[in-house]
C-alpha cells in the first residue's frame, strides 16, 4: 500500500488519454415541419436514442403571420399565431409520430412562433441537444421542407451538429464516410459521429488532397511527402478514435474534394458522410467548409454535418471540467483526511451509489445530509454516515470494506463534488450536492 502522504493532481491526469472535448449530454431534438420529407427525422432519433440512451424530444416552429401597417410605407408587421393555429400543429406532430414511429411512447413536442431556423437553433441550444436531426428534403420547395439551403442555414447560425436522413433510412448507418482534413474540427466531427453508427459499422477516414502526378519527375518529391503526412495524420486520428466495435479504415483521394467524396460515397453506397463545416489541416489545404455545401446538396446518402463552433464549446466544457481538482488519500493518513472531510462537509446533501462487478450500479439514497466519515485501518472499512437533527442524534451507516484507494473531487474553490472509494468487487460513489 502507498505510504505517502495525500497528493493533489488535476482531472488532466485523468483525461490525458482522450482528446480535450466534451459533448453535449442532453436530448437528440427532431425538427419537423410535419411534411413527409420529414418523416425520416423520426424513426432515425428512435434508433440514436436506444443506442445513446438519450432522450428525444420534438421541435416545429411556425412562421408569424403579418398584415399590412400602412403609413408612409407598407410595413408588414408580424403577429403571433391564434391559439388554434399552434394547436393545429402539435395536431399534425401528433399524427406524424403515431405514423412514422407508431411504437414509441410519445416525446415531448415544442411549438414555437418566429422564424422557423432561428427558432429550431434556439431551441436547441436552450436544451443543449447532441444533435439536430432532420429529414432530408432534398428536392422539394425549401420553405416547406428542410432542404439542402435549409440545412445550411442551420449550420450557419447554431453550434449544435445536424443529421440530415435520407427518405426510408430505418438503421443505423453501417457504411461512414469522415471527410477529414487533419484538423481538430474533423476530429471532433469524427468522434461525433462514431458515437452515431451502427455495431460493426466500417468507417473510412477520407482526405482528398491535389490531383497529383508521379509521370512529372519535379512532382514526384512532393507526391511522396504528402503522401507521408497524410499518413502521419491517419495513424493521429486512429489514435484518438480507439475503434473498438467497428472497422476504421483511411482512405487518400486526389482532386477536387466535393466531386471525389460524392463519388466515393456513391461506389461504396455509404449510408452516412460526415464533415466539420470548416477547419484547415497541417497540409495547408481546405478541405472541408465549401466541401459541405455540396454534401449536403449533392450527396448520395445521409449527411452529418458538425459546425466548428460545436468542436469550440466542447472544448470550452472540458476545459471548465479540468479545472477540478481531484485528490487521492493516501491509506495511512485516511482516518485524518476524512476527519477533515467530515468538518468542511457536514450538513450536505448526497446520494450514494454502489457499482459492483458482480450485479452493476445500485442507488442507495438520495437527498441524504451527511454526518460524517470515518476510515478503519484493522480492515480497511469505511463509514458513512447520514442524519438529520430531527434523528436526534441517530443516524444511518454506510459500511464499505475492503478498502483500495480513495479519491475525491473538488472544484477549483476547493468546495468536494465527489468521492470515489474503490474496494474489493467495485466501487462506491457519493456524489455532493
Amino acid at each position: 500500500m502507498p505510504t505517502q502522504a495525500a497528493t493533489i493532481r488535476t482531472a488532466t491526469d485523468l483525461l490525458s488519454t482522450f482528446e480535450a472535448t466534451v459533448a453535449p449530454a442532453g436530448p437528440i431534438l427532431v425538427a419537423t415541419d410535419t411534411s413527409p420529407a420529414s418523416d425520416a427525422a423520426f424513426p432515425m432519433a428512435r434508433l440514436l436514442a436506444a443506442s445513446l440512451n438519450a432522450p428525444v424530444q420534438v421541435v416545429s416552429a411556425m412562421q408569424p403571420t403579418t398584415m399590412p401597417m400602412y403609413a408612409f410605407d407598407t410595413v408588414p408587421y408580424p403577429m403571433l399565431a391564434e391559439p388554434y393555429l399552434v394547436e393545429g400543429r402539435q395536431s399534425m406532430i401528433d399524427r406524424q409520430m403515431a405514423r412514422t414511429v407508431p411504437s414509441a411512447t410519445p416525446w415531448p413536442v415544442r411549438v414555437r412562433v418566429g422564424e422557423p431556423l432561428h427558432e429550431i437553433v434556439d431551441d436547441a441550444r436552450g436544451i443543449e441537444a447532441r444533435v439536430i436531426v432532420v429529414g432530408r428534403g432534398r428536392h422539394t420547395t425549401v420553405g416547406r421542407t428542410f432542404g439542402g439551403e435549409s440545412v445550411l442555414r442551420l449550420l450557419q447560425l447554431g453550434d449544435t451538429p445536424v443529421l440530415a436522413v435520407e427518405p426510408g433510412v430505418e438503421a443505423l448507418p453501417k457504411q461512414v464516410v469522415i471527410a477529414t482534413d487533419f484538423s481538430a474540427f474533423s476530429l471532433y466531427a469524427a468522434q461525433v459521429a462514431i458515437s452515431m453508427i451502427a455495431p460493426g459499422a466500417t468507417v473510412r477516414l477520407v482526405h482528398v488532397g491535389p490531383a497529383l502526378s508521379d509521370a512529372d519527375a519535379t512532382f514526384h518529391e512532393y507526391t511522396e511527402g504528402y503522401t507521408r503526412e497524410a499518413e502521419k495524420g491517419f495513424a493521429l486520428l486512429k489514435e484518438h478514435l480507439e475503434p473498438h466495435g467497428f472497422t476504421l479504415d483511411t482512405v487518400l483521394l486526389q482532386g477536387n474534394p466535393s466531386d471525389r467524396l460524392i463519388e466515393y460515397c456513391d461506389a461504396i453506397k455509404a449510408d452516412l458522410v460526415v464533415t466539420a463545416t470548416h477547419g484547415y489541416g497541417f497540409l495547408r489545404r481546405m478541405v472541408l467548409g465549401s466541401v459541405t455545401t455540396e454534401l449536403v446538396r449533392s450527396a448520395p446518402c445521409s449527411v452529418l454535418c458538425v459546425p466548428g463552433r460545436a468542436r469550440t464549446i466542447a472544448a470550452a466544457r472540458a476545459n471548465a471540467t479540468m479545472k477540478q481538482q481531484t485528490r487521492s488519500y493516501a491509506l495511512d493518513v485516511l482516518d485524518a483526511e476524512l476527519n477533515a472531510f467530515t468538518t468542511r462537509n457536514a450538513g450536505r446533501m448526497c446520494s450514494i451509489e454502489m457499482d459492483r462487478h458482480d450485479f452493476g450500479a445500485q442507488s442507495l439514497g438520495h437527498g441524504m445530509p451527511l454526518v460524517g466519515a470515518t476510515y478503519d485501518k484493522h480492515d480497511r472499512s469505511i463509514s458513512l454516515m447520514f442524519g438529520a437533527s430531527s434523528l436526534l442524534g441517530e443516524h444511518l451507516s454506510h459500511r464499505v470494506p475492503g478498502c483500495e484507494s480513495v479519491h475525491t473531487i473538488a472544484t477549483a474553490e476547493g468546495r468536494d463534488q465527489v468521492m470515489r472509494i474503490v474496494h474489493d468487487g467495485g466501487q462506491t460513489l457519493m456524489l455532493i450536492d
